[in-house]
């Protein structure tokens, strides 16, 4: 069961996540934050340990629906796991879904799922957009 969950957030995971390193910034604007959460899902997707250690702060936390913290090195070995063992996988679209709010020199992008919704935390430092914080959720039914 732990291995579905798992494998359930991997896809998750790289159906929204995307990548800064290989993307064009021009600035804290919302064009560049969706440059980086696709070349986000892109590093995720190949493994690109480089790229997502430029761009995760180094006090990057993900949360996953389980509420189970993982730092950025867990977070860049389940991206290298992900690779080796899905090789040739295709990056896909950030979802038509997904909303992106920048104040400044902060923002957040959610991105709502059928089965969930997450919300990508980020701040722009040094010229470029960083993420800081992750956080997933599972939709329930309304009843």
């Amino acid at each position: 069961m732990k291995r579905v969950v798992f494998a359930g957030w991997v896809v998750g995971v790289c159906g929204v996540w995307s990548l800064a390193a290989g993307a064009v910034e021009s600035g804290p604007t919302e064009a560049a934050l969706r440059d980086v959460e696709s070349a986000w899902s892109r590093a995720f997707v190949t493994g690109d340990a480089k790229a997502l250690d430029d761009l995760l702060d180094p006090a990057y936390v993900s949360v996953s629906t389980s509420g189970v913290p993982r730092p950025k090195a867990e977070i860049i070995a389940a991206a290298s796991r992900f690779a080796a063992e899905h090789p040739n996988t295709p990056v896909q679209p950030l979802p038509p879904t997904s909303t992106f709010s920048v104040k400044g020199s902060a923002a957040v992008v959610t991105h709502h799922g059928a089965q969930d919704t997450s919300v990508d935390v980020f701040y722009y430092s040094q010229g470029r957009w960083h993420a800081w914080y992750s956080q997933h959720t599972k939709l329930t039914p309304a009843s």
